[in-house]
């Protein structure tokens, strides 16, 4: 587990001190898991979310500056979820960070959710010192926002442009 006073400047304490995250996961105990962890860095901030739905509503009226998300829900799946708020004129800040969290880390899922916007993708289950490390990445090396054709979200790293879905290969890495 992540020590905050080994691991963590000052600088990036008083940062994740100041997060508002959201998490947004159908299974009570994951939620509950990566509100621990969370916890640990010093993020105290975070609201929990059911479903992608209730997710959307809380974008539209809280100010939030992360979002943690799973990719198996009903009615909006993860990757749903994230073309909805790249795309929703009534999302306040549609270039909001998502890392999506998910035991679907196939190739296709991985993807799927990169397609749709997603900044990361970590597979389940999670370890503290993995979220965090993406956590603390996706905060000082932010990407720039890129709308092309149909993809909006953040620049992929590799690729530096979007890739359709029907790409195939054999390894998640570079995805991203």
């Amino acid at each position: 587990m992540v020590d905050r006073n080994d691991h963590i400047t000052e600088k990036m304490r008083d940062r994740l001190q100041a997060l508002r995250v959201l998490i947004i996961d159908d299974n009570k105990f994951s939620r509950s898991l990566l509100v621990t962890q969370l916890a640990n860095y010093g993020i105290r901030d975070v609201t929990e979310c059911g479903d992608g739905v209730e997710g959307l509503k809380r974008l539209q009226q809280d100010p939030l500056h992360m979002i943690l998300l799973d990719y198996e829900m009903t009615p909006l799946n993860g990757a749903e979820f994230a073309r909805m708020v790249r795309r929703d004129t009534s999302i306040r800040n549609p270039e909001i960070p998502i890392i999506m969290i998910s035991g679907y880390s196939d190739l296709g899922h991985v993807k799927e959710a990169r397609n749709a916007g997603i900044n990361e993708f970590l597979g389940k289950p999670v370890s503290a010192d993995v979220l965090y490390k993406r956590i603390e990445h996706t905060l000082l090396n932010p990407r720039p926002f890129v709308r092309k054709g149909n993809y909006i979200g953040p620049m992929q790293r590799e690729e530096r442009s979007p890739i359709s879905s029907e790409t195939s290969g054999s390894s998640t890495a570079g995805v991203f």
